[in-house]
């Protein structure tokens, strides 16, 4: 028999409240930035300053690791005995700076190709790279006719 007191079921909760539901959401979210972070640091690193915006800041490179791009000067290349460092300057058409460098030597390496040094550079004028990497050149150029046709390199 009724008493005429009616007793409310518990008042339910919206299911996207649960506080376990929050929390795993909050870690799925910093995890996410994290990612997007990490992901714009390793675009900051491609990054490269050419030979001339080197040398304006010369000063407040010194010493410190630098990543920079230009081409091979033609006729610069002195390749020394086994153990003995590759020399050779990079330019940006306008300003060239010499280079010293002991790692392997990519096949495709040689005057006017372009390429991306990183290692340490002294106010003096001298890099040391630590890496060379270099641009690899198109297999097809434009025909006289307009059509691709491959080129005599490949």
């Amino acid at each position: 028999m009724s008493s005429g007191v009616m007793i409310n079921p518990a008042p339910r909760r919206m299911p996207w409240l649960n506080p376990k539901l929050v929390v795993a959401g909050f870690v799925i979210l910093i995890a996410v930035g994290f990612l997007i972070y990490q992901g714009m640091q390793s675009t900051t690193m491609a990054y490269f300053v050419t030979v001339g915006e080197l040398k304006q800041s010369s000063a407040s490179v010194d010493g410190r690791v630098v990543r920079v791009g230009g081409d091979v000067q033609p006729g610069s290349i002195v390749k020394g005995n086994v153990g003995q460092p590759l020399l050779f300057n990079v330019t940006d058409g306008v300003h060239s700076i010499p280079v010293s460098y002991s790692g392997s030597i990519p096949d495709i390496f040689a005057d006017n190709t372009q390429v991306v040094i990183e290692g340490t550079y002294h106010s003096n004028g001298t890099f040391q790279a630590e890496t060379l990497t270099t641009k690899c050149p198109s297999k097809f150029e434009a025909a006289p006719g307009g059509g691709a046709t491959q080129s005599a390199t490949s």
